[in-house]
């Protein structure tokens, strides 16, 4: 693990949602002042960063505003193949990902997305802001570099890291060329069901899903009044990418212990991965910037530092 002490500039997407939370963990990593951030909101902006975080907050409204914000979307896609290290929490997991189901129904054109990661992703997962929790999730891999003033031990790689679920998405699929590095077992929320028994129907067909958007998850009786559709889903059918090694990644199963507002039937419950890395692309489905903890900053940090010290970052 090498020492570094140029400074560092990282890069936080500023259309939408929880980016000071970002930038108030990346500059508490360290005191040495060695790491600088700033709010990015055009595609000049980029020229002068190492690395970018794109903040949980609101998919459909951070694509809304990227897809009104001239040639952003493909200066961060430019961005990203230059192999700076990128990072997405919650929405922007999802912008970052390459296939979406559970898209907004208001958006006629489907949730925009960046791309760059071979993941498919069910937008609110778990439920709505009310069914929003905190759960132990798997640990960070250990930093690629060293960060000066920043002491890092062996109980930093087991202990589990207070995952923050809002309104979350969950990674269903991963592809060949992706890392897994967090799962966690978890019950869909009712909506997000009929979403994946819709999805389910689609692979059974042969069908290829690259976006789908919400489906009706109610039942309108004859004599009035309505209720949620039951839905108890084939546990199999959409985890049929995953390879064999990948199946070895550290679960944390305290989801089951949680009884959250609106979740489907407890029979739906399946192995969801919540943290996944591409190269220099990482992703979670939680907001590691609202929990009391940086070990998730200090290992993008660290990516960040060994694709400098690669010779991959300007």
């Amino acid at each position: 693990m090498s020492s570094n002490t140029q400074p560092i500039t990282i890069g936080v997407l500023a259309l939408q949602g929880a980016f000071e939370e970002h930038q108030r963990s990346i500059e508490s990593i360290t005191s040495a002042n060695l790491i600088r951030t700033t709010q990015i909101r055009t595609p000049e902006q980029l020229a002068n960063i190492d690395g970018i975080i794109l903040p949980g907050g609101e998919s459909t409204a951070m694509g809304l505003i990227g897809d009104s914000t001239a040639g952003l979307w493909d200066a961060l896609r430019h961005f990203i193949r230059s192999g700076k290290p990128t990072w997405g929490t919650c929405a922007g997991m999802i912008l970052l990902a390459e296939r979406c189901v559970g898209t907004s129904a208001v958006i006629t054109e489907g949730q925009s997305l960046i791309g760059g990661v071979d993941i498919l992703v069910c937008r609110n997962y778990f439920g709505s802001q009310i069914s929003s929790f905190e759960m132990g999730t798997p640990a960070p891999p250990r930093p690629a570099a060293s960060i000066e003033g920043l002491v890092d031990n062996d109980d930093d790689r087991v202990r589990p890291f207070p995952g923050v679920f809002i309104r979350a998405p969950a990674i269903l699929t991963a592809g060949p060329d992706v890392e897994v590095l967090g799962k966690v077992v978890a019950v869909p929320c009712r909506a997000a069901a009929v979403v994946l028994q819709e999805l389910e129907r689609k692979i059974e067909a042969g069908e290829t899903v690259v976006q789908m958007g919400v489906v009706d998850a109610l039942e309108r009786k004859e004599g009035g009044g309505i209720s949620y559709t039951n839905v108890r889903l084939h546990k199999d059918v959409v985890n049929t990418n995953f390879e064999e090694e990948k199946k070895e990644t550290n679960l944390v199963h305290e989801q089951n212990n949680i009884n959250l507002p609106g979740a489907s039937d407890e029979t739906n419950a399946r192995e969801v991965i919540c943290a996944v890395r591409k190269n220099n692309i990482l992703c979670t489905a939680f907001h590691p910037e609202i929990a009391d903890d940086l070990r998730w900053h200090s290992y993008f940090v660290g990516l960040v530092l060994e694709a400098r010290n690669k010779g991959c970052v300007a």
